[in-house]
């Protein structure tokens, strides 16, 4: 609760700060600073879903509403880490264009931006309180374990697997698709605008084929040791 008070002190400071000096800034700045509020108000979303399913699971509730009680504390919690990830990315669009845009003008803007981005690649990590709500016998592997990665995957069941099989698909689908499109975009941009943008079509060409690659690797049969 700390946490969500500390957010909220900070997003009503800031927007008073907005606004008082919107005038006197330019657009590149306000646009820069309101999306560094809105970086915070996710982060504020995130730890009220938080303490609510946190709060939630500790409640004892009759046998005939169990199950959709849980089910209720687990789409907080779920909700709570869509919070952080919007977070994350905001975060780190706004780092990477402030520094272009903003690094000597009003280099403390970008600091903001970048503590930002590291606070909530941290609020990334499982927390542990989270884990009981939405796996009860998920059990952290040592962080300093080889097989980390392994063994944190081995945890889930085949049913939630299966869940996350399909999500990982969809996932790979829209990324496939999205740089195809964005490869075409920038292709246009620059023919238009004369603002070359070669060096981002590579690279994003060298990922479209690293997640083609990867994805079709996956699937390639093992050798039998």
């Amino acid at each position: 609760m700390k946490l969500f008070v500390f957010y909220t002190g900070i997003l009503i400071y800031g927007l008073y700060g907005l606004k008082a000096s919107f005038n006197d800034r330019v657009m590149d700045e306000n646009l820069l600073i309101a999306v560094n509020l809105s970086v915070i108000l996710c982060l504020m979303l995130a730890r009220l879903n938080i303490n609510k399913a946190v709060r939630g699971s500790k409640i004892e509730v009759e046998i005939e509403k169990e199950d959709e009680h849980l089910a209720e504390m687990e789409r907080k919690a779920y909700s709570a880490a869509i919070y952080i990830q919007v977070a994350f990315s905001l975060a780190t669009i706004a780092t990477l264009v402030g520094f272009i845009l903003l690094r000597e003008s009003q280099p403390k803007i970008v600091l903001v931006s970048f503590l930002l981005m590291a606070v909530s690649f941290f609020s990334l990590f499982p927390n542990e309180n989270i884990i009981k709500i939405t796996n009860p016998t998920f059990k952290m592997p040592h962080p300093k374990s080889k097989n980390y990665q392994q063994q944190y995957f081995d945890q889930f069941d085949d049913g939630e697997k299966y869940v996350m099989l399909k999500g990982l698909y969809k996932i790979y689908s829209l990324i496939t698709w999205g740089l195809i499109i964005l490869a075409f975009i920038l292709m246009y941009y620059s023919v238009f605008s004369g603002n070359s943008q070669i060096m981002s079509i590579i690279g994003i060409g060298l990922l479209f084929m690293l997640v083609q690659v990867s994805f079709t690797q996956s699937l390639k049969p093992h050798k039998a040791d």
